[in-house]
């Protein structure tokens, strides 16, 4: 799945965050993953 502008991720372990400030151009079949501390960052999802 690709990935939008203004999409966020957070490490759950130190917090850090990551914002997308350019669109993916990868299409949907290509795996992604954002990694932080060893582990995938958590996508923000805003309520």
């Amino acid at each position: 799945m690709s990935r939008e502008v203004g999409e966020r991720y957070v490490c759950e372990s130190c917090k850090a965050e990551l914002v997308y400030t350019k669109g993916c151009p990868c299409g949907d079949k290509m795996a992604h993953s954002e990694i932080c501390c060893g582990k995938q960052m958590t996508k923000v999802t805003d309520k």
